[in-house]
Parts: structure tokens; sequence; C-alpha cells
């Protein structure tokens, strides 16, 4: 079935899940946009625990068969290592109030913290793959050029963007240190077949949503990282740097999980 031609019939985990996440990541954005470290911390936990929770929860109400046991419980394990990985990325106090002078290097994405978290993301990817792969199976779909088209659309957007490219130009939007180019293109690698494997195998355009949302996220994520930027001070009392830029990542990545947790 072509992805034009896919009914659009989107749905939500059960109560109370969809609602705790919409509130914590509305409180996150408000401790961000008041430079709140402790609630910008703890309520982006509690938006990932619900996410989590949303999808253990479906997993306790599907049917038991054969078929279902596999992909629903990668992508339970792929919701797991994406909590993980929330939690190794929240920067410690020291840096969460640093001056962006001292982040303009893009030294944050090599702290052993950020690396720890980026594998715990690959992770994630590669067990939503696995689901994604596992049900097609089941269900006799796999479209080759659906495939195709979404890696290298994905592919173009990224080089395009000068996340993989081992040269970035002057106005490129995306600064890599070279140190971290490897471990960053290989991420970016996983992720878009991810993301083609969703597009390839989904009955519908949910998994294909939740999929695309997902590695949207992740370029605000590279943005706030690697991204080119001014630099300003972080103070207590005010507004936290990039915290809109970061809003608009949480909303597309919070709701991408609950998409993908959904299609259990």
């Amino acid at each position: 079935m072509h992805i034009f031609t896919r009914k659009l019939d989107i749905l939500l985990p059960p109560s109370p899940y969809p609602a705790a996440l919409a509130a914590s990541v509305c409180l996150l954005i408000l401790s961000e946009a008041h430079n709140i470290y402790v609630g910008s911390a703890g309520f982006k936990v509690a938006a990932s625990l619900s996410f989590l929770g949303a999808g253990i929860q479906k997993y306790r109400t599907i049917t038991r068969d054969q078929s279902s046991i596999k992909p629903s419980g990668c992508m339970v394990l792929g919701l797991v290592f994406s909590v993980v990985g929330d939690i190794l990325l929240i920067p410690s106090a020291e840096d969460y109030f640093k001056p962006s002078s001292d982040k303009a290097t893009g030294k944050e994405g090599e702290s052993p913290r950020f690396k720890a978290g980026t594998l715990s993301f690959a992770l994630a990817h590669i067990a939503y793959t696995a689901s994604f792969l596992y049900d097609s199976t089941s269900a006799g779909a796999f479209r080759k050029t659906d495939f195709l088209v979404a890696l290298t659309s994905g592919a173009l957007l990224t080089y395009w963007l000068g996340i993989i490219q081992k040269t970035p130009p002057k106005d490129a939007w995306f600064n890599v240190p070279k140190g971290m180019r490897g471990l960053v293109t290989t991420y970016v690698s996983i992720i878009m077949v991810m993301v083609a494997t969703a597009t390839a195998t989904d009955r519908g355009l949910q998994r294909t949503i939740g999929a695309w949302t997902f590695m949207i996220s992740d370029l605000f994520v590279a943005a706030d990282v690697f991204g080119v930027r001014k630099q300003e001070d972080g103070q207590r009392g005010k507004s936290r740097q990039g915290w809109r830029r970061r809003a608009v990542g949480w909303v597309a990545y919070f709701g991408a999980q609950l998409l993908l947790a959904a299609c259990i």
C-alpha cells in the first residue's frame, strides 16, 4: 500500500498516560522558560516515565499470541532504552547554568554522559527497527520502494544540514566536532534505517508519523549541542537560552514516543 493511500487513523495509549505526559511536558517547558533546573530535570523524567508506562500498559493488554510477543516486546525495550537515554542527557546543575559561550564548541557532545545517552538511543532505534521487522514478517508486508525513498530522503536531509558531511561548509547549520563525527554518523544511520523501516512496514500512518517525528526531534537535540548559535549567558532567574527551540523538540519527541507506544 502506497504511503499516500494509507488511512490516517491515530490512536493514543490508555488513560492516564497521555494526560500525564502532556502535563509533564508543559511543566518541563515552563521550567526551562524560567531557568529552574530541578523542574527541568524532574519533569523530563516524569514525561519519559509516562510514555514508558503507556507502553507497558498497552503490552499487558494485548493478546499474547506468538505473532505479537516479539514486536511488542521490542517496542517496550525501545521505550526502556529511551528513558535511560533521556536520563543520561539531563545536564548537571553546573552545566545547566554554564554560559553558552562555553558550549559553542560542541564540547558538551563529547562528554561520556552524552555518548552513553546517544548509545542508549541508538539501542532504542535498533529495538524499534526489530519490532517493525517482526511485525512485517507476521503481516507479510515490507515495501522496498517506500524503504528506499524514506532512507534516501533522510540521508539527503541530514547531509544538507551538514550533520554527516566530513567537511561541512561555513554556512552549515551544524558543526559536529571531528572526534564526534563517527559516532554521530553511526547514530544518524541507525535512526534513518528505523524511520525507513517504519515507513516500509506501516499498514496505516501512525508508525510512520511517530518515526519521522522522532527523527525531527533529534535534529533539535543536534541543534542544541552542535548547532551554530549566538553566545549568551545562562544565568539563574532568567530564561535559559534556546528554551523555545528545545520546547519544539520536546513536543515532537514526547509526542513521537506516545504515538509509537500506542502502536504496541
